[in-house]
């Protein structure tokens, strides 16, 4: 089709630890927000490959796929959201992250575990990430979850 524009899809990795959950605080142009470590799926990488590696940049933790979480889909940004259990360390933009070439004082990157309580206070989008978390948290691993294919992150 002539003209058309060809949407990406994304992966978003849904860590839970405790009753925390792993996020990327964003600070753009003055507006704060937080989003899930994920992003676009590159041509041929599956989307556990791909939440697996944006996991790794985003936080500079590894992590194993576990399920996927049959949230609903948005049209205009598809996505994919992937319950993570996320390796040992504390989370920090890795130095090879595209993010850090992107990283200014007006747009700033910070992956942290935040309170499952906070998910509102920090401003998570899109609202669908918000569903996924509270689906992951809820059950763990929960029994409407889709086993995903065995993935873990490449060492």
């Amino acid at each position: 089709m002539t003209g058309s524009t060809r949407l990406r899809l994304r992966a978003a990795a849904v860590a839970v630890r405790d009753d925390d959950v792993l996020l990327v605080l964003r600070e753009r142009d003055g507006r704060r927000y937080a989003v899930l470590p994920g992003g676009g799926v590159e041509e041929g990488e599956t989307p556990q490959q791909a939440c697996l590696r944006e996991l790794r940049e985003e936080t500079g933790l590894d992590g194993t796929v576990v399920a996927l979480l049959p949230v609903g889909l948005d049209r205009q940004e598809p996505a994919l959201y992937l319950h993570v259990e996320a390796g040992p360390g504390a989370p920090e933009l890795a130095g090879d992250a595209p993010e850090q070439g992107r990283a200014t004082p007006t747009n700033r990157y910070r992956p942290t575990w935040v309170p499952v309580d906070d998910l509102g206070a920090v401003g998570l989008v899109p609202p669908l990430a918000v569903e996924a978390v509270r689906m992951a948290v809820s059950a763990g691993r929960s029994p409407e979850a889709e086993p995903a294919p065995s993935a873990r992150s490449p060492r």
